[in-house]
């Protein structure tokens, strides 16, 4: 559940502050799918996860001997520009692609669809209720903090 509602948080906060594309989900909510998904490359919960390598490897010109403790970047995979055209800005009108935002492979998070689902429900109902909610400006403004379990510190708004 941690993974859910930090995520969820930073995708508010994302969508708080391109208020355009909250506008745009308000108007088509087949968009929040891809708002959630766009947030989970942007700015992932679990950015780091350590493996330990199970084979001798070479990875990029480095050479990784068996039983070597790694930390994969799933932040970084997710920013990589020969993947993602303009990878540091948040855009849910990207082209649809895999990323590392839950991990990948048999190391992936097993409640990767129910918590996608839980954040798109919980959009939804924001929607639903508060469809002109924003950022209330006379609270400190959020941040994006953590170092492998990442959220955002609040995020205020105001209700109308």
């Amino acid at each position: 559940g941690g993974t859910t509602w930090r995520q969820l948080g930073i995708t508010i906060d994302a969508l708080m502050n391109h208020y355009h594309f909250w506008e745009a989900c308000r108007d088509d909510r087949s968009l929040v799918e891809l708002a959630v998904e766009e947030s989970l490359r942007w700015r992932c919960t679990d950015p780091m996860m350590p493996r330990v390598s199970t084979a001798d490897a070479e990875v990029e010109g480095v050479f990784v001997p068996e039983g070597t403790r790694v930390y994969l970047s799933f932040g970084a995979a997710n920013h990589d520009p020969a993947l993602f055209e303009r990878p540091l800005e948040y855009d849910i009108f990207r082209k649809k692609q895999a990323n590392m935002g839950f991990g990948f492979g048999p190391h992936r998070c097993l409640g990767i669809e129910v918590a996608r689902q839980e954040m798109i429900v919980a959009i939804n109902g924001l929607l639903d209720r508060f469809p002109k909610m924003t950022l209330d400006p006379s609270k400190p403004k959020p941040e994006y903090r953590g170092l492998e379990h990442r959220g955002m510190t609040s995020v205020p708004v105001k209700l109308k």
